[in-house]
């Protein structure tokens, strides 16, 4: 009796050591196959926007502002290095979106909701830095709350880019005096 007792005991404690061991090995292994996986979905975004840069050379404006709205990264990042490129990419569409502009207004550029799109964006990078920090310091309520603040900021972030390349659009449009 003694024998099976021990016997099942060590059973027990061997299937939770072996749970344990699989548990820092997932984690240890899912750690950089997420940022695989954000990088190849970067790299889409990437694409987008040189769609969008192939299409305005060719001359298709429309298809372009597509390519350029699909173009917005608004994913939560985990890795530093790759949020500060995507600010850069995020610069890099608003200076399109402002050439585009500018072609077609002759030189000027009066779009009312880039600014309040650049605010936004300037908000993510910001919150963005704000969660790095909050995952080194392990608070799980603070990092809770700023994803939180991150899923709200991609919303508006993605009605502004839709006023804005309606804005965009409509600068395309020839101006009718009745």
């Amino acid at each position: 009796m003694l024998n099976a007792l021990l016997a099942t005991a060590l059973v027990f404690a061997s299937v939770g050591l072996l749970l344990y061991l699989t548990t820092l090995l997932f984690n240890a292994v899912s750690l950089p196959l997420a940022s695989v996986v954000e990088r190849q979905r970067f790299a889409r975004y990437v694409a987008r926007a040189r769609r969008c840069d192939s299409l305005m050379q060719q001359g298709d404006l429309e298809q372009a502002l597509r390519q350029l709205r699909a173009a917005f990264y608004l994913y939560l990042v985990s890795n530093r290095n790759l949020a500060s490129t995507i600010a850069n990419h995020h610069t890099g569409l608003l200076s399109r979106l402002i050439s585009i502009t500018s072609d077609l207004q002759g030189g000027s550029v009066r779009l009312l909701s880039l600014a309040k799109t650049d605010r936004l964006l300037t908000e993510r990078s910001e919150l963005q830095r704000m969660y790095f920090a909050s995952r080194q310091g392990s608070r799980g309520t603070r990092v809770r709350d700023l994803q939180q603040q991150l899923r709200q900021n991609g919303r508006d972030l993605e009605a502004a880019l839709e006023q804005l390349i309606a804005e965009v659009r409509a600068a395309r449009q020839p101006q009718r005096y009745h």
